[in-house]
């Protein structure tokens, strides 16, 4: 399939966005009737740990999603090892956890 570029401009003309052309294994793109924004302030949002997935239409609120941290075997087996450190530690200064 082949989808063409879809380019979003502002009110004076300004490309805001180019999608840029796709071939291959792509979707087709969703017909667009209305376009709206909203402004988010910087640093609202940990991009570290949450992305945006859409935006509600009724409160203009952007809808989050938090990501889910993945460690790989070898962090998995320090993070249970940094746990039982904890306990021991807990055990023997008699409970400060």
């Amino acid at each position: 399939m082949r989808v063409g570029m879809r380019i979003i401009y502002d009110q004076d003309g300004e490309i805001v966005f180019n999608s840029g052309e796709m071939s291959g294994d792509v979707l087709p793109r969703k017909e667009v009737t209305k376009i709206e924004h909203i402004d988010l302030d910087y640093g609202v949002i940990n991009f570290l740990t949450h992305r945006i997935v859409r935006i509600d239409i009724e409160t203009k609120q952007p809808i989050l999603e938090e990501i889910p941290i993945v460690l790989s075997p070898e962090e998995q087996r320090i993070k249970e090892l940094e746990d039982q450190v904890l306990l021991l530690a807990n055990e023997n200064t008699g409970g400060i956890l």
